[in-house]
């Protein structure tokens, strides 16, 4: 994956914990957002303006990998570095980029790009992004190009699409108590290995965990809370193309996941 000679700032992460390496030993793909999370204090102290919003909600993710993260000697065998920056700002919205680098040859791993939307928190509606959130993120902008381009279709579960459910737990949401949106891919991820073991995909046989994720691409249109049922299908179009819908069974409110 290419990236640039100069980035600043970087943060460097330590190496993965223990706890995050899947049951095959390698760093499955909502392991590796959360491992992100290693380097958000630094990135606080060093100034990101995302200090100055009291909510904001993640709508849409874009996310490409490399398969070297997928391997169990590669990532415990090298350091990595975090950069975050800002390529988008508009009114009520805003985008983010976090890259997971290799710490010696500078080469992108990793990168998802976010749109997060700023929420007023008595309403609950879109609000203006903070004028100082506007001015301060500036020193953080990037002209790099944006992986969301368009707005993703709706994606409708076929026929005979694969089906299980999944129940949220408490230790699933966030300080808002709404499930974390990294949560989501986990679900798909057991939705996808229960499916291959049964023997759904025409193309795969073996546990799905076992192949790495190079591309997923997320729509959130509804939050779940703790204790709720989630219909979570998938599906697959093409040889190497797997699709996810997930829906609250209470509610009906999807939210659609594209993986490669």
């Amino acid at each position: 994956m290419e990236t640039k000679s100069e980035l600043r700032p970087l943060v460097s992460l330590p190496r993965p914990p223990q706890a995050l390496y899947g049951r095959f030993g390698h760093l499955s793909f909502d392991r590796t957002i959360k491992f992100l999370a290693e380097g958000s204090a630094e990135m606080m102290r060093l100034g990101f303006p995302t200090k100055h919003l009291q909510q904001a909600f993640c709508v849409r993710e874009k996310a490409v990998g490399s398969p070297k993260l997928h391997k169990r000697s590669f990532v415990k065998n090298h350091d990595f570095l975090l950069h975050v920056s800002i390529p988008r700002v508009g009114t009520t919205s805003y985008t983010v980029f976090h890259d997971i680098l290799d710490s010696s040859t500078k080469e992108r791993l990793f990168r998802i790009e976010t749109k997060m939307v700023n929420i007023d928190y008595e309403t609950r509606r879109p609000w203006k992004l903070p004028t100082v959130f506007i001015e301060e993120s500036s020193r953080f902008s990037s002209d790099d190009r944006v992986l969301i381009t368009e707005i993703q279709n709706e994606i409708i579960p076929p026929k005979n699409a694969f089906k299980t459910m999944s129940r949220t737990r408490y230790s699933d949401t966030d300080v808002n108590l709404h499930v974390h949106f990294v949560e989501y891919y986990g679900f798909c991820a057991e939705c996808a290995s229960e499916a291959s073991q049964s023997g759904y995909y025409r193309h795969y046989d073996d546990d799905m965990c076992k192949f790495p994720v190079l591309e997923a691409d997320a729509t959130f249109i509804g939050e779940a809370g703790p204790c709720s049922n989630l219909d979570v299908y998938t599906w697959q179009e093409h040889t190497e193309n797997l699709f996810c819908n997930l829906s609250e069974i209470s509610q009906n409110i999807p939210s659609r996941l594209f993986v490669r």
